[in-house]
C-alpha cells in the first residue's frame, strides 16, 4: 500500500509541477540587445572623446631662400614667414601652439582667452595677450619684437611682459631675458621686401643681406666689420646692395662672381 501511495504521489507531483516555459525568441535576445546598446554607447562616447585624448595633428609651413609667404591659420590668425623659415602649427580644443624651428615669422593673432596662443622658440616661449609680434631664431638665441598689444616671454625661469616697441632676447649666450627699445619699422622692413640698415655695423648688414640671397657678400678685410652703414635696400639683390655701399661708403667691390661678392676698403 505505502509503496503504491509513493508512486501515485510522485506521479501527481510530476504531472502538476510547473513546466519551464521556453522564453519567446524576442525575450531571449533582450540581454544581448542591452549589451550591444551599452557597447554602442561606449563606442560613440569614445569617438567623441577621441579628439580630446589623441594629440592634435600638426601642420608644417616653410619658406625658401628669399621667399616670404603669408598663411591664415584655422582661427583667422595670420602668420608671415620670412626667408628660410620653418614652423609647426598644432591646434587643440584648449591650446594653439606654434614651434618656430628656424628662421623668422610675424604673427597677427586673433586673441582667445580660452585657447592661449603660444609660440615656442629655442628654450623659451611667447604667450599672446592680444597681439602682433615677430619672432626670430638666430645663432641659438630667440628675438621677440612686439608691434601691437602685449606678449609674455618666458625663458630660463624668468617671465617678462613687453610693450609695443620693445624687443626681448634670450638663449644663446644671453643670461635670462634681455629687453631693449627698437625701431620696429626697421625690424619689420622685410615684410615689404626691404632691408633697412640704420647705423648697423657692416658685418651685421652683410649677415642680414646674405639671409635672402644665394650670392653671398663677404668682407675681405676684418677692419670693415664695425663700420656703420645705413640705407634701405631691396632684399635678395646683393649685387645692388654692394654697388650702393661702394657708392656711398669707403668700400669697393674687389671681386664678384655667381657665388660671392668680396668687399674691401677703398
Amino acid at each position: 500500500g505505502s509503496a503504491r501511495m509513493r508512486e501515485m504521489t510522485d506521479a501527481a507531483m510530476a504531472a502538476t509541477a510547473p513546466r519551464r516555459r521556453r522564453a519567446p525568441a524576442g525575450r531571449r535576445w533582450r540581454p544581448l540587445l542591452a549589451a550591444a546598446c551599452i557597447v554602442a554607447v561606449v563606442a560613440i562616447g569614445g569617438i567623441k572623446l577621441l579628439p580630446l585624448l589623441l594629440p592634435a595633428p600638426s601642420v608644417t609651413y616653410t619658406a625658401g631662400l628669399g621667399e616670404q609667404r603669408t598663411e591664415q591659420l584655422p582661427d583667422g590668425t595670420r602668420v608671415t614667414l620670412n626667408t628660410q623659415t620653418a614652423l609647426q602649427v598644432r591646434y587643440s580644443h584648449s591650446r594653439r601652439e606654434v614651434v618656430l624651428q628656424h628662421g623668422e615669422a610675424m604673427f597677427d593673432v586673433i586673441h582667445d582667452a580660452k585657447r592661449p596662443f603660444v609660440v615656442t622658440a629655442g628654450d623659451g616661449s611667447i604667450v599672446d595677450l592680444g597681439t602682433q609680434f615677430e619672432v626670430r631664431k638666430q645663432d641659438g638665441a630667440a628675438i621677440v619684437t612686439l608691434l601691437e598689444g602685449r606678449v609674455e616671454v618666458a625663458a630660463q625661469d624668468e617671465r617678462k611682459q613687453l610693450v609695443p616697441g620693445e624687443q626681448a632676447r634670450y638663449g644663446g649666450h644671453i643670461a635670462g631675458i634681455s629687453v631693449r627699445q627698437v625701431d620696429t619699422a626697421a625690424v619689420t622692413s622685410w615684410l615689404h621686401g626691404r632691408l633697412d640698415f640704420n647705423g648697423m655695423p657692416l658685418a651685421e648688414a652683410v649677415e642680414e643681406a646674405n639671409r635672402y640671397s644665394a650670392v653671398k657678400l663677404r668682407l675681405g678685410d676684418p677692419k670693415l666689420a664695425d663700420m656703420p652703414v645705413g640705407g634701405s635696400f631691396r632684399a635678395g639683390d646683393n649685387a645692388a646692395i654692394a654697388a650702393a655701399l661702394s657708392a656711398v661708403f669707403p668700400v669697393r667691390v674687389a671681386r664678384s662672381d655667381t657665388h660671392e661678392i668680396v668687399l674691401m676698403p677703398r
